[in-house]
């Protein structure tokens, strides 16, 4: 595998000054198309920094640009930075290398926008001739704050001369000859060259074999880094001084997709897009902040020196132009910003401050009014923007407080779980998107007992820093590799706690059902799965030293205990194992409880974690006295101070007691100053609090 992905990722020098990106900031993207006037985009320009701004997005449309073969037009764009500069106001410049205009392919025609991987060397030469013609007329602008390689990349015709001749290559380098692949594929082909697209890899069948559809899967995530790689150099052959970056799209079903740890190697910072109408909906309307926080730990998990920022925040209204219609109100915009502040998000920018005029979006997304009339999505803006100005001694240097829980994503999973659901047959909820809604519900349910977990993937987690205390869940994680059971060995050797829920382990990386035959992962959890027995019933968990029933979907599994412990039954069967490993231990819950609660109110699971993670026990400056459902947390660090930030996701008032270092004097900065009285909170619906503490 490590031959397969040289092909993808080279080391590439990061020659680039990289400062800190010490100015938090709300910006937003402005959208700037033809026919628009001078003094129509001044206007923009100024809304923007009377709304306290100092970030504006703005994307470089190739098709805009280079209307004629060869002639480039900027003048859309110079107006633009020259405003920008006029009002103190940084662009982040959006380049469309992969949107060409319509006289370079016929693909583009009729597309005013396209977010396609390259498709043939042919567009690519276009791209750097677009690519060069843009960061050597901007890279000297004063405006400039950094470079977008492209806008949301994921897709790409599998079709295409490019993507066909990569496959090719990508599948040469992996099994070396012909031979090898038809053992592994059950296939029959005399050459590589005879390989295209199969849409059984994608589709699938009842009887399909595995091997061809997991290899497509990785290729498309090798495919992804190799055009995010070549655009990045294109951009450093003219430009080293300033930051590059990215945002991934739909990152809840798409992280299998986006090598997010590898990219360390190209960009300086992460962003991602946090649409309600199109990524937060991957959770129920009351979970929306979760999934603001859960991005942004997916983010901050992966980025270099876990520096990221939210790229796209939906900043009004959407009807017909995302999975669910919907428009943020100022409360919802508090929530998500403050949640992506304090989960250290240096820039938050909004899509979009303006509208477009006709077409895809067209009087949608708009922060302000049609004519720039303020609304309550701008007052709140300009709002939060004062107070980040007016704390900014604070917010310069800050950091997110550092827990020690971490939840895991598997990729392999992710890939396993595409296989297997594309013929739609079998337990209704363990579809696509099991493992991220498991680890989604975990996540909620251990915010809501006043934890606050980190995410990474699952291979660049650090299992073998000695250091120990360390918690990592793995969430109906169904496909681990061997390799990473030997990490988690020496990880739990140390002193630290694994805990495997689900259907964790089922089968490795390839689809090889597990728990057939004497192995490593069963050794380390201190028992054996014998059988697994579907049942009608969801409340049929009892553990030891929990009162209450709880939930599982479906299932149940019949359990051995060897060198651990049984610490559940389900009727007089064992269902979960404590096993003591080393210096640490495991714990084994093969029973499905975070599938078998609701995410909105994941009693089960809230009950489960107070049993074997209390608040109290754990390493962060402040905690929940006890549960509070649809409450998040959020801390930041910056020398002896803390900055708590406290959202309600619930549409009814909720309380919490926060429990907080002694020697702490609090001040509310955003939100009701009364709600701090004896540390205990009545937070409305959906409010938000943001707590300053200072040493007494």
């Amino acid at each position: 595998m490590k031959r397969t992905i040289s092909l993808f990722i080279t080391t590439l020098s990061l020659s680039v000054s990289v400062i800190a990106q010490e100015r938090i900031n709300v910006g937003a993207e402005i959208w700037i198309e033809p026919g628009q006037t001078e003094q129509q985009i001044d206007n923009w320009f100024s809304l923007a920094a009377q709304n306290g701004m100092k970030s504006a997005r703005l994307f470089l449309m190739w098709n805009y640009i280079e209307s004629e073969k060869g002639k480039y037009d900027f003048k859309l764009y110079d107006i633009a930075f020259d405003a920008a500069e006029r009002y103190g106001l940084e662009i982040e410049a959006t380049l469309c290398a992969i949107h060409g205009p319509a006289h370079l392919d016929k693909s583009f025609f009729g597309r005013p926008q396209f977010n396609e991987l390259f498709s043939s060397e042919r567009v690519m030469k276009a791209s750097a001739s677009y690519i060069k013609a843009c960061v050597t007329r901007y890279s000297g602008r004063k405006s400039l704050g950094c470079w977008w390689v492209l806008n949301e990349p994921r897709r790409f015709n599998p079709q295409s001369p490019l993507a066909t001749s990569k496959l090719r290559q990508w599948l040469k380098d992996k099994y070396s000859n012909i031979e090898n692949l038809n053992m592994a594929w059950l296939t029959s082909y005399s050459k590589f060259t005879e390989i295209t697209f199969n849409p059984l890899w994608e589709k699938g069948s009842y009887f399909h074999w595995p091997s061809s559809a997991i290899d497509w899967y990785l290729f498309q995530r090798d495919f992804l880094t190799w055009n995010l790689e070549w655009i990045v150099t294109e951009i450093k052959k003219w430009d080293n001084s300033h930051e590059i970056t990215m945002n991934p799209a739909n990152i809840f079903e798409s992280a299998h997709l986006y090598n997010l740890p590898a990219y360390r190697k190209m960009f300086d910072i992460y962003g991602a897009s946090m649409h309600a109408a199109w990524q937060l909906c991957f959770l129920p309307r009351n979970c929306y902040g979760f999934a603001v926080g859960g991005i942004c730990d997916i983010l901050k998990g992966a980025a270099p020196d876990g520096r990221f920022w939210i790229s796209e925040m939906q900043g009004g209204n959407n009807i017909w132009s995302g999975k669910e219609a919907m428009c943020p109100d100022s409360n919802d915009l508090a929530q998500w910003v403050w949640t992506g502040i304090g989960t250290g998000a240096r820039k938050v920018i909004y899509w979009a401050l303006n509208y477009r005029k006709k077409g895809i979006e067209a009087g949608e997304w708009g922060l302000c009014g049609f004519k720039g009339e303020s609304t309550d999505r701008s007052q709140m803006t300009a709002k939060i923007n004062a107070i980040l100005d007016d704390n900014a001694d604070f917010f310069r240097h800050s950091k997110p407080s550092k827990g020690n829980i971490t939840l895991v994503i598997s990729p392999e999973t992710m890939r396993l779980l595409l296989h297997i659901d594309a013929f739609n047959a079998g337990a209704e909820k363990f579809d696509k998107d099991a493992h991220i809604l498991s680890l989604m519900t975990w996540y909620v349910a251990l915010c809501e007992c006043g934890h606050i977990p980190e995410i990474k993937y699952l291979e660049d987690y650090d299992w073998e820093s000695e250091e120990s205390g360390r918690t990592v869940i793995l969430t109906d994680a169904i496909g681990i590799p061997d390799k990473c059971i030997e990490r988690m060995k020496s990880f739990v050797h140390l002193g630290n706690t694994l805990i495997a829920e689900g259907l964790t382990g089922f089968f490795d990386d390839n689809e090889t059902n597990r728990f057939q035959q004497k192995n490593d992962f069963e050794e380390l959890f201190g028992g054996i799965l014998e059988d697994l027995r579907m049942k009608d019933s969801t409340e049929i968990i009892h553990f030891y030293g929990i009162e209450k029933t709880l939930s599982a979907y479906k299932w149940i599994p019949i359990m051995k205990a060897t060198s651990g412990k049984a610490i559940a039954i389900a009727g007089e069967e064992c269902c979960a194992i404590e096993n003591h490993y080393g210096a640490g231990k495991t714990i084994w819950i093969p029973a499905c409880i975070s599938m078998g609660t609701d995410i909105s109110d994941p009693e089960s699971l809230r009950n489960l974690i107070e049993h074997i993670l209390p608040s109290a026990s754990l390493n962060q400056p402040f905690y929940f006295a006890e549960p509070s459902p649809g409450i998040m947390l959020r801390i930041l660090e910056s020398g002896k101070e803390y900055i708590t930030v406290l959202c309600n996701n619930k549409t009814e008032t909720k309380p919490v007691t926060l429990v907080a270092p002694v020697g702490f004097k609090p001040k509310v900065i955003f939100g009701k100053s009364e709600s701090t009285i004896n540390k205990r909170m009545l937070l409305t619906p959906k409010e938000t609090i943001v707590i300053r503490w200072t040493k007494e």
